[in-house]
């Protein structure tokens, strides 16, 4: 993350420099990127780095092109942190998919021992075998990822798909002061209803 951070800061000079040489202020930057004056900041101080959706906006306010404005390095440390993002987003939603088709399948299966259709059981029960293992190869190239890039928790992780500085101060609200703090306890309540519901499953098939 510091050499990515230092990217950051590089390209952040950049955009300062041209801005500041167009003599442009950074609310009118900003109302030509469609972005917040708070965000133009964060980019000239380094906190994030510029999205590609503002990237040609941005070039073209301050008179230049995206190229020319990120530079070889800059251009390599937006598209590798698209990369990131794009990686830890569908290894997010691919376990959470998994998951839930292990559910569904747990509860399929205790349904086919309840109506006596022991070989579909069986077919069930293996389906969620492979599903755990594709669920755990999720989870560990999730864990791997926030190790390497420093996304201990949950907080940063969100804040960094969000486009914002992981390190810095996450915003005020529901999500980040009451959900992500205490995503473990979230988790447990979404997966008591599953368990009750299995149990009363595998109750009546013994029934």
């Amino acid at each position: 993350m510091d050499e990515q951070r230092t990217s950051r800061q590089v390209i952040g000079a950049r955009i300062r420099e041209l801005r500041e040489a167009s003599g442009i202020s950074q609310g009118e930057l900003a109302g030509r990127a469609y972005v917040a004056r708070q965000t133009v900041n964060n980019w000239e101080t380094g906190k994030t780095l510029i999205d590609v959706q503002s990237l040609a906006l941005v070039a073209g306010a301050l008179g230049t092109t995206a190229g020319e404005l990120l530079g070889e390095r800059g251009a390599e440390a937006v598209r590798a942190e698209a990369d990131l993002r794009h990686r830890l987003i569908v290894l997010l939603v691919g376990y959470g998919l998994l998951v839930l088709l292990w559910v569904a399948l747990a509860v399929t299966g205790a349904a086919l021992d309840n109506a006596g259709a022991e070989t579909a059981s069986i077919v069930a029960n293996a389906a969620m075998a492979g599903v755990s293992v594709a669920a755990g190869a999720c989870w560990f190239g999730l864990w791997h990822l926030v190790k390497e890039h420093d996304l201990p928790t949950a907080t940063r992780l969100v804040t960094f798909l969000e486009g914002r500085d992981p390190a810095a101060d996450p915003p005020r609200g529901f999500l980040y002061d009451c959900v992500l703090p205490h995503w473990r306890a979230w988790e447990l309540l979404l997966w008591v209803p599953l368990v009750v519901m299995y149990v009363t499953v595998l109750l009546s098939a013994a029934a």
